[in-house]
């Protein structure tokens, strides 16, 4: 139900096992995920520590908004070797109406902004932003581009009903990468 808050939805599993995408050289990156830590799992599930993830990255919550996560996985490169750090365009997949996180999925569309709340290997969580896609099969994808892998956590910002994208801090300016579908951040003072 997209209306139940995070903490009492039922424990969710990682719906998808896998990742797939292409560092900067084209080489292919693929993931594999497994079922996160206990202590993860309860900060993913805290409505409050999740909009507080989202404020300190920029995001402007709104206080009648709600967030579901969909999913999520501790994500770990299938080749340890392969070097991630400049960046690799993912695909992950969410689930499809045949999952049992159907319910919350059925309300994405495609261009759906969804954030994930990746932990790094310092401990602390950053705020990625993916794009929904739906392929002919009924599956839910999301394109983002990711710097490393641990704990992610997929989750959707409801209003009203509806999935709503976070106004980013105005000190961001936003650009979209069509050949990926994300949405990147850059820094008008550092064009980072």
């Amino acid at each position: 139900d997209i209306n139940t808050p995070v903490e009492d939805q039922p424990q969710t599993e990682p719906y998808w096992a896998w990742g797939t995408g292409k560092d900067a050289n084209g080489n292919t990156v693929t993931v594999n995920s497994t079922q996160v830590s206990a202590e993860v799992e309860k900060v993913l599930k805290d409505e409050a520590a999740v909009k507080d993830m989202l404020t300190d990255a920029g995001y402007a919550v709104p206080e009648n908004s709600s967030v579901v996560l969909l999913g999520m996985g501790d994500f770990k490169l299938a080749d340890p070797t392969q070097d991630v750090s400049a960046g690799v365009d993912m695909t992950f997949m969410l689930g499809s109406e045949y999952t049992s996180n159907a319910d919350n999925l059925k309300d994405l569309n495609d261009g759906d902004i969804v954030y994930l709340l990746h932990q790094k290997a310092d401990g602390t969580w950053e705020v990625i932003e993916g794009s929904v896609y739906v392929t002919a099969y009924g599956e839910y994808m999301v394109k983002a581009t990711m710097t490393g892998f641990s704990p992610i956590g997929f989750i959707k910002v409801m209003s009203n009903g509806d999935v709503v994208v976070l106004d980013k801090n105005e000190n961001v300016v936003s650009s979209a990468n069509t050949s990926t579908g994300t949405t990147v951040k850059t820094s008008p003072k550092t064009g980072e």
